[in-house]
Order: C-alpha cells, then structure tokens, then sequence
C-alpha cells in the first residue's frame, strides 16, 4: 500500500483483503473530513473560486430622495450572506462602478444610483 501526500492510501498490486478494505474505509473518511487546510488537503487558493453573478435591471429602479436618486432593494443569490461576502459592480458593459451599498438584512441591500438606464451586473464572492 503506498501512502500519497495528504494521507490517502493507494493500493499497490498484490494488496487485497481487510487491509485493502481498511484503507478504502480511511480513504473514504479523510474525504469526508478535509478542509482544505493545506495539512489534510491543498490549500484553496483566490484562483481555484469563481464568483458568483446576478443582474440589476434598469427597469427595476426606483425613485429615491433628492431628485435624480434611484435604488433597488437586492435579494442575493442563495447561500451568501451580507456581512461575509463581498460584492462588486460592473455595468453591463464591463466597466466597474463603485455604488453605494447599503445593508438591509443577512440576504438582502439596497443599491443606489443616479443613473436609472442602467444595468449592474453584482458579483458576489467569498
């Protein structure tokens, strides 16, 4: 049985019976178990994630304060939670924009411009 870097047990020829069974057993619970700690597997690394995206319509914005304001209320996508996520803009066009985000509960944020014909693409990240 040869024993690879994280601890995974790989079978050799000729290994078979309980021990054979046992490492399979081992195996299986260390894959149960891993973190990505870099001790009992490799570490995650920013390029090995992939944010996750969603659309602001133009259409949807609505009037706010001072002439000229807009804002939207934001559900966001599942499984992310405002306080522990990262959010970024971009219009559709690729360009990033900085608006004002503001926290209304652990899953949702209003989102604000001056610019109703626009698109914002949000990207949320861990």
């Amino acid at each position: 049985m040869l024993t690879l870097s994280y601890g995974y047990k790989k079978p050799q020829n000729g290994d078979k019976g309980q021990p054979l069974f046992d490492a399979l057993a081992d195996d299986i619970q260390r894959v149960n178990d891993h973190n990505h700690d870099g001790v009992n597997s490799p570490p995650l690394t920013a390029q090995s994630l992939q944010g996750v995206q969603a659309t602001i319509l133009a259409a949807n914005w609505v009037a706010f304060g001072p002439v000229g304001h807009y804002r939207q209320l934001v559900t966001m996508v599942a499984g992310f939670n405002y306080d522990t996520c990262f959010i970024s803009c971009r219009l559709s066009t690729g360009e990033y924009v900085t608006p004002t985000v503001e926290k209304f509960s652990a899953t949702q944020f209003y989102i604000y411009t001056t610019d109703n014909t626009k698109d914002f693409v949000v990207t949320y990240g861990g």
